[in-house]
């Protein structure tokens, strides 16, 4: 078991100093070198996307020695080299002391835990805080020592902070510990765990719930990724990057969801004028027609303020203006016209309550009344920017002017327009297509765009008193303000939470679309998430030199690994062993994350566990070769 900690770490040492098997670098694939870097000097944590433990793991180096990664990479080796002995210490309560030892052996050599040690990963460190918070419970159930569940919850409410799939476990854990406790004090364990956890999570959820106003006891980030999952059904199992629904993730609006938190306006300085000039925002909005003016106050280089919010639904107008040192005043956009900015909870259909924008809802419904003669919503704007009710030529064009001369000439003329009475299409000149059902709910994601010009369409949005003009108003210099420098909610703490909504709606549209598509994807990444599943597709998988080859290997590998740990797990359950908690562990990944965007790597916190089934196996295999038949024990249920 000790030669198996010293492989663990020498095969960690020379994947960092001598060479790595990942193409991601020391730096890792998630930034923690930047939000590490940004923590240690001294500049508060600036995102929601991620958990704050790995950064701050990594911070604490780089505040002592600076920046220099091979120094926290060698105690993530260090700490992956205990992983063979917390597998031994776990796995004797399981199985006997033989199959234990095999078990932390093959942890010591074929851990994927290693692999991502070698790299600024969270995962090489979560995976031995998740080992050590199980044994602390086994320990707590053998013992009945209510400090050992409590030093469990600690642990289990600071692993989330490092891997946000493990959010559920402390309830897991306290429910089997309820179920299960020999000396029916089934309360008291499963307080202290849950208690306790919950006190070590609570610093990251009262900053979360400080800036947003919202429960977040783990990140924003499980609204892309069940997004993404969505997007991985029927012919696009394998990659979402050819799914034609990946175009709604930019959407058509500039807007927010969050109406019960203050609305964040910035805006950026582009001079040095001493004094600089007084900025001020003048603003109403569609329900609330009276015009308010607030001062920006100065944030390091930033101008700030922070305004009511409306209550959705509604459309929030604004002028950002400038008082200069001769007492003139100019505005910004430079023609003194209002920006428009939208609050909706409706992240699908059409914001525009006032009808402020040509966008591409009114291409649609310009689409629906030439096929099948409906009402022209706004038809008076239409006419007043010199459209006919049938103009769709004229209406691409307008929405194509900020794409640049190149891209409107292929727009000048719509190539095809067809209908009948299920549905509308037009074909732009690109050859990509808008197809508009007959049945519409008004949501931007029953219509189909196939791309292309036709995707490039959908964000695409021209303030009505722009239509017919060329270009955008100039800047001016005097105010030191750019109009495209003045944004609303673009704060992490306003943008991330937003962005989680609008991720988490259009997945649960794409659910509601194909629900029986999405359960059999769901089936197929259970699998996956244990297997290796190579593509020669370089939008889906990276390529490298001999990678067929080397996937073909690894995809053999995995899928026996997989076979022994089945093989294992049955063979313990039919001999009498109680495996209901480390198989509990080893299902709550799938359990969880499945539904998902998934990969191997959300398995490496519970490969450990499943090496000791893997042990039990191949002890039966030389068992059976040497003609003995082993028992396996259990010493705790």
């Amino acid at each position: 078991m000790y030669a198996a900690c010293a492989a663990a770490l020498a095969i960690g040492l020379a994947f960092i100093f001598v060479r790595s098997p990942h193409p991601w670098g020391v730096e890792g694939f998630d930034h923690y070198h930047q939000l590490a870097l940004t923590v240690a000097s001294g500049r508060p944590f600036p995102t929601l996307d991620v958990p704050w433990g790995y950064a701050y793991f990594l911070a604490a180096f780089y505040r002592l020695f600076g920046d220099h990664p091979a120094i926290p990479l060698t105690v993530q080796a260090l700490l992956n080299a205990c992983v063979p002995l917390l597998v031994y210490k776990l796995a004797v309560h399981w199985v006997e002391r033989r199959t234990a030892v095999l078990a932390a052996v093959l942890s010591g050599l074929l851990s994927f835990n290693t692999v991502y040690a070698s790299t600024q990963s969270s995962d090489a460190v979560c995976t031995v805080i998740f080992l050590t918070a199980i044994l602390a419970f086994v320990r707590g159930i053998v013992t009945g020592r209510l400090e050992l569940y409590a030093l469990s919850g600690i642990l289990l409410g600071l692993a989330p902070q490092f891997r946000p799939n493990l959010i559920l476990v402390p309830l897991l854990l306290a429910a089997y510990a309820i179920a299960v406790d020999p000396r029916r004090r089934r309360w008291a364990p499963a307080a202290a765990l849950l208690v306790c956890a919950a006190l070590a999570l609570s610093p990251w959820v009262v900053r979360n719930y400080r800036l947003t106003r919202t429960f977040l006891p783990a990140s924003v980030h499980g609204g892309m990724q069940l997004w993404y999952g969505t997007l991985q059904v029927g012919p696009y199992l394998h990659s979402r990057a050819y799914n034609p629904r990946s175009a709604f993730e930019a959407g058509a609006f500039d807007y927010t969801s969050l109406d019960d938190v203050p609305l964040v306006v910035t805006a950026r300085p582009f001079c040095t004028q001493e004094p600089p000039p007084q900025i001020a925002l003048e603003y109403w909005t569609h329900r609330d027609p009276a015009h308010k003016s607030v001062d920006f106050v100065t944030s390091g280089s930033t101008f700030r303020l922070e305004l009511p919010p409306p209550a959705a639904p509604d459309a929030f107008y604004y002028i950002v203006t400038a008082t200069l040192r001769d007492g003139s005043r100019e505005s910004v956009p430079g023609d003194g016209s209002p920006r428009v900015f939208f609050i909706s909870r409706d992240h699908l259909g059409d914001m525009d309550v006032g009808g402020d924008l040509l966008d591409v809802f009114d291409l649609v419904r310009m689409m629906r009344h030439r096929a099948w003669n409906e009402p022209l919503q706004w038809s008076d704007k239409m006419a007043a920017a010199g459209f006919r009710d049938d103009d769709l030529t004229g209406v691409v064009d307008a929405l194509t002017k900020k794409f640049g001369e190149s891209s409107r000439s292929a727009a000048l003329s719509v190539g095809d327009f067809r209908s009948d009475d299920d549905r509308a299409t037009m074909t732009l000149p690109d050859g990509s297509t808008i197809t508009v059902p007959r049945d519409w709910r008004g949501r931007l994601t029953d219509v189909e765009f196939s791309g292309g010009l036709a995707a490039a369409l959908m964000p695409s949005t021209v303030p009505w008193r722009r239509v017919k003009k060329t270009g955008a108003p100039a800047g001016i210099g005097n105010a030191c303000i750019d109009e495209d420098s003045i944004e609303i909610n673009k704060v992490f703490y306003r943008a991330e939470p937003h962005l989680m909504r609008r991720y988490t709606a259009l997945a649960l549209d794409n659910i509601e679309r194909a629900p029986g598509q999405f359960a059999l994807a769901t089936l197929f990444r259970i699998g996956r998430l244990f297997i290796v599943w190579g593509t020669s597709d370089a939008a889906t998988m990276q390529q490298f030199r001999s990678g067929r080859i080397v996937t073909a290997l690894a995809t053999a590998a995995s899928s026996a690994l997989v076979a022994l740990f089945l093989v294992g797990a049955v063979l313990s359950w039919r001999r009498g062993a109680c495996v209901g908690l480390p198989l509990l562990l080893v299902a709550y990944v799938p359990a969880t994350i499945a539904p998902m965007l998934t990969n191997m790597r959300y398995t490496i916190t519970v490969q450990p566990i499943m090496f000791v089934f893997v042990a039990v196996t191949v002890i039966w295999l030389l068992a059976r070769a040497e003609g003995a038949h082993p028992d396996l024990p259990a010493r705790v249920p």
